[in-house]
């Protein structure tokens, strides 16, 4: 058994890996330009590659440079999404932090007091029944409101896990990434790629963003090899057996999320998933339907690989049932197509929760 000492906090773990893409994007949103200049970039990757941790060391930088950063957040509220919760989230930190910038904002920009709790009081009656009737001036007016922010200082705007944003927060994305600004706005966003399916709400707002001009789209690949035993160092500083760090390795599969939890587990003694690992795997499992999910149940068998004529065998689908149930779970990333008649899970860890799961009949 493995005896692990406590983990280090991820809040004050150095960046690992990403040196590369940190200057890339400092330079793309106009960190260490002559003149601050406005930038726009959508940073896509899976689920625990290092999205937050990249974007956390980048608004460090910026506030280093006397930036002003804007951080707001998209949440799973399935159909219950709230309207504009980034924008929501960003304004009111803004009336905590600054309630007399913000109140100069808001007085400047009326619309903008809808997503600032405890500053309606302070617009016009009359403004206020105006603002419920034209929502359509909220966007103009936000926009407004980062242009005035950014007069003083650069100003950076940061929305996170877009891949949850509500149809009010795409449309608000989609102006202030085709509208130009003429003071210093940057803005960044980030989403699961992984989460992208073809009929993914964000699907099509994400290709319409990439081909807007000054829009740049940057995939944030797995970590290399070296990266994933650098971290678990980090994550572990007394030494561990080269079998046990070389295990977690090939199964983080430069999955900074993914390595982080399976430090955590040998700390415990165990080889096998942690259940909350497990659990985030197998929430994509919960978005198949039946057919779907038997046949990747079925693979999960088969190993990490295995053949389409060995699952039309196995699997009690007719063949055009299989090759629907295979095209959605291939749609929704859980399984991808290898070569011309095998099909493998994306990550071996799925496969493994997966298999995990399955009853004794099964």
């Amino acid at each position: 058994m493995m005896v692990l000492v406590p983990l280090e906090s991820a809040s004050i773990r150095p960046l690992v890996g990403r040196s590369e893409e940190i200057d890339q994007l400092a330079e793309l949103l106009g960190l260490g330009a002559p003149v601050p200049a406005s930038g726009a970039v959508l940073i896509a990757g899976d689920a625990g590659v290092g999205k937050s941790r990249l974007l956390a060391e980048l608004r460090a930088r910026f506030r280093d440079s006397d930036w002003r950063v804007l951080l707001g957040h998209c949440l799973d509220f399935g159909d219950s999404a709230l309207p504009y919760l980034p924008f929501t989230e960003m304004f009111g930190r803004l009336t905590t932090d600054s309630p007399a910038l913000a109140e100069s904002v808001a007085k400047a920009h009326p619309g903008v007091s809808r997503l600032m709790p405890g500053m309606r009081r302070l617009i016009d009656p009359d403004e206020v029944q105006a603002l419920r009737v034209e929502r359509g001036d909220l966007i103009e007016a936000v926009h407004a409101a980062l242009e005035q922010l950014a007069k003083a200082v650069p100003l950076l705007v940061v929305i996170e896990d877009v891949h949850w944003a509500d149809q009010s927060t795409r449309e608000m994305l989609s102006f202030l990434l085709s509208r130009q600004f003429v003071q210093p706005v940057s803005v960044v966003a980030s989403y699961r790629s992984d989460d992208l399916h073809r009929r993914h709400p964000l699907r099509a707002a994400v290709a319409e963003w990439a081909r807007l001009p000054g829009v740049t789209r940057l995939q944030l690949a797995p970590l290399s090899d070296v990266d994933v035993r650098t971290l678990v160092q980090i994550i572990h500083p007394a030494p561990l057996a080269e079998l046990d760090l070389h295990a977690i390795v090939v199964r983080a599969e430069g999955n900074a999320f993914f390595a982080e939890e399976l430090v955590a587990a040998a700390e415990l003694g165990r080889r096998t998933l942690p259940d909350d690992l497990a659990d985030l795997l197998l929430v994509r499992l919960d978005q198949l339907d039946e057919a779907s999910s038997l046949a990747v149940r079925a693979t999960s068998v088969a190993g990490r690989r295995v053949s389409h004529a060995l699952l039309s065998r196995v699997v009690d689908l007719d063949d055009g049932a299989l090759d629907a149930a295979l095209r959605a779970a291939v749609e929704r990333n859980v399984l991808v197509p290898v070569g011309v008649d095998s099909y493998a899970f994306r990550h071996a860890l799925l496969a493994e929760a997966v298999y995990d799961d399955l009853l004794p009949g099964e």
